[in-house]
């Protein structure tokens, strides 16, 4: 009909005017202007397509607005606008084309009949729209709700795996959860077997006081906290006090929790008890001593033999009548006592329990004290030792008993290397925080199968030897936070390099003896 063509051609033209005719949503609390900006465009089109479904071929009208209603439903649903919002617009829409057709039919004075069928055109283009955008919501809804059931079922599977977590946590280990003050929130059953404590002595309690040991040096202790502020893992072996007052080591990885601005609020400890690992380690310790003392007394008992031997001679020579012979012989005398007193105070070192002591010392005068003292030996291998030292080495913070038998065992190691004699080269030096210590032979060396076995409990190349040796060298610089290398050749030599750092705190401290 010519006057229905008319009317599509006006609404298209007039589609920007129509859409300025939206009226706001009851009982809205947000501003509507906000929903009309996000929706105004997309409205500007839907009248145009009503347009031409009057003023031209329906079916491609029709074919236009689904279209356009599948692409805005999908533009509602991403901007989150409520599906009862959407379809405000949609029967706005009928209400204002609805006017605008009474108002043209009234101005022009159309036929009724006209005014029905240009009516019921709109109504089931509008009515074809709005199925296609419900349609699209409860397609939409229904994803969601099988993305909400998938993500359920992947929160259920989550929930189980960890409560096995926390189950094998709590059964299998020794745990506890500090909050950021280090107090004691949450213990299970083997916690408060191993330290003697109730659960209830224990929720509520300094977790550094209640256990204090008074093994660990305060710097240890100031390093874990470090570490666990900084949000970092930490893990080594602690010593502490249970109820009664025994002491009781744990290997203890602490893992702290951090909230959204990175900062720590809480950690949980995983602990197992080492105590007897420990004691196993202290008795090797001191076997390796006996036996390290045992290989020195022949060497020393002859660099003592022979200040004795002159003392000896020079007492018989004493004359009370010449002072000056006799102050002569007192000097040597003393000279030689001195010796033998430093012999001997430097095996006592060695020998004696003591109590493990981490403090800053000079290595490079240990180092040529070791010299000293293992020179006798050396003379009666016919091996020759020498000492690389560079100037103004920074001091190194360790235990000076245990590091003083690190580097005894690699120069007698060394010695057994040279069966004919030859040359012991030491050396020290710091580099990028680090002091860097090596004992280099000209010996027998080794093949690339013993150099990968080397530190294995009781793996040895010695006919008597126990292969304890250097497994405990090994963990001893490992407790400093160090390192040794070693490089060999057959035939050529071997070549010990010990990196230890120069400001780290021990991971680890051996027991008090």
């Amino acid at each position: 009909m010519e006057s229905c063509r008319d009317i599509g051609t006006k609404i298209k033209e007039n589609s920007k005017q129509l859409v300025d005719k939206l009226k706001p949503i009851k009982n809205l609390e947000t501003d509507f202007s906000i929903y009309k900006t996000k929706v105004s465009h997309w409205m500007d089109i839907l009248f145009q397509y009503l347009g031409e479904g009057l003023s031209e071929n329906v079916q491609t009208a029709e074919e236009k607005i689904k279209k356009w209603a599948d692409a805005f439903g999908q533009r509602s649903s991403d901007m989150e606008i409520p599906l009862d919002y959407a379809l405000h617009f949609i029967f706005e829409s009928r209400v204002i084309v609805s006017a605008f057709l009474e108002k043209e039919f009234e101005t022009h004075g159309s036929k009724a009949d006209r005014a029905i069928y240009a009516a019921n055109r709109l109504n089931l283009l509008i009515d074809s729209a709005a199925r296609s955008i419900v349609t699209h919501y409860t397609t939409f809804m229904h994803n969601t709700k099988k993305a909400l059931q998938h993500t359920n079922r992947n929160l259920d599977i989550s929930i189980l795996e960890l409560n096995n977590i926390r189950t094998a946590l709590f059964e299998g280990t020794i745990f506890s959860v500090t909050d950021k003050d280090d107090r004691i929130i949450q213990v299970n059953d083997h916690f408060c077997e191993l330290t003697q404590y109730t659960r209830e002595e224990l929720i509520g309690q300094d977790h550094g006081k209640i256990f204090y040991s008074g093994v660990h040096t305060e710097s240890f202790v100031q390093h874990i906290q470090q570490e666990i502020k900084a949000g970092r893992v930490w893990n080594g072996e602690i010593c502490n006090k249970a109820k009664d007052g025994s002491l009781y080591w744990v290997d203890t990885t602490i893992v702290p929790f951090l909230d959204p601005e990175g900062v720590a609020y809480q950690h949980i400890s995983i602990q197992y008890d080492v105590t007897e690992k420990k004691k196993t380690e202290e008795i090797l310790l001191k076997s390796e001593k006996v036996s390290l003392i045992g290989d020195l007394a022949a060497g020393i008992a002859h660099e003592i033999r022979n200040p004795l031997t002159s003392i000896a001679g020079l007492v018989q020579l004493i004359n009370e009548s010449d002072q000056e012979k006799n102050t002569f012989f007192k000097d040597i005398i003393l000279t030689e006592i001195n010796r033998i007193n430093f012999i001997v105070s430097e095996l006592m070192v060695l020998a004696k329990p003591h109590a493990v002591y981490f403090s800053w010392f000079n290595i490079v005068e240990s180092i040529q004290n070791i010299i000293d003292l293992m020179q006798p030996e050396a003379n009666l291998r016919n091996v020759i030792i020498s000492f690389q030292k560079e100037e103004d080495m920074p001091l190194l913070y360790g235990e000076k008993n245990q590091l003083t038998q690190v580097i005894i065992n690699m120069i007698k190691n060394a010695m057994e290397a040279l069966p004919d004699g030859g040359e012991i080269t030491l050396a020290s030096t710091s580099i990028d925080g680090h002091v860097v210590l090596s004992v280099k032979d000209n010996g027998v060396g080794m093949t690339d199968e013993q150099q990968k076995r080397i530190g294995e409990p009781f793996y040895t190349t010695k006919f008597n030897g126990t292969g304890l040796g250097l497994m405990i060298c090994f963990k001893i610089i490992q407790n400093h936070g160090g390192s040794i290398q070693v490089d060999s050749k057959l035939n050529e030599g071997t070549s010990f390099q010990i990196t230890l750092p120069v400001h780290a705190v021990a991971s680890v401290y051996p027991v008090h003896k």
